[in-house]
């Protein structure tokens, strides 16, 4: 799940309907915040397991996500400013993994590296499945601005690079090659670079605006 869906910036798929109440938000991303951050852990353990770039890829996407809901409640009842800075920081964060991932996608596709196929296959698979779940309980507990447009587009946004790992790994293991992997997993992470680059752009207008 994408922080978004709770918040309404995954894509505008919020709609002129009535709220559901700030606790009902609070509780739907928390939910959001700790299961993306337990799938998160899981996905890079399974990446340094497995030595798939792909997974390394969609441990930062997932993880990016559930940081995005913690932004957004730790921002609950502060100034604008305060929000700004902490997505700034995020942002920050989020471009310096992907930079590195990148390399790191690099250095894999000039080894030859080939990953444990089926393992991270496996782990994929389990991610893709909680994402699933996750957005249909999303679904049946829908309130206010939670509609199923901003679910579908949250969970879409997840899914999708989810999907590519698989097909980068069964390319890998077709070819006997860990580069196409490699590159799945670098074409993830460098997807997120103008999400980041928008994150830490707002705060340096914001830091102009009061200086």
């Amino acid at each position: 799940m994408d922080g978004g869906c709770c918040g309404g910036s995954c894509g505008g798929g919020g709609s002129p309907r009535p709220t559901g109440g700030s606790g009902d938000l609070k509780h739907t991303m928390r939910m959001s915040m700790v299961v993306n951050g337990l799938l998160g852990a899981l996905l890079l353990a399974a990446a340094d397991a497995t030595q798939a770039v792909s997974l390394w890829a969609a441990g930062l996407l997932v993880l990016n996500h559930a940081a995005t809901n913690g932004v957004a409640l730790a921002g609950m009842g502060r100034s604008p400013e305060w929000r700004v800075r902490l997505s700034a920081v995020q942002g920050a964060v989020l471009a310096i993994a992907a930079v590195a991932l990148v390399v790191v996608a690099g250095r894999s596709i000039a080894g030859m590296a080939l990953p444990d196929v089926p393992l991270a296959s496996l782990a994929l698979l389990f991610a893709i499945g909680v994402t699933v779940t996750a957005a249909t309980l999303l679904f049946a507990g829908r309130r206010g601005t939670l509609t199923l447009r901003a679910i579908w587009l949250c969970s879409r946004k997840e899914v999708l690079p989810l999907a590519a790992g698989l097909v980068g790994l069964a390319a890998s293991w077709i070819l006997l090659d860990g580069a196409p992997d490699a590159l799945v997993g670098a074409g993830v992470a460098a997807m997120l670079l103008p999400a980041a680059w928008g994150l830490v752009r707002g705060g340096m207008v914001e830091g102009v605006k009061h200086s």
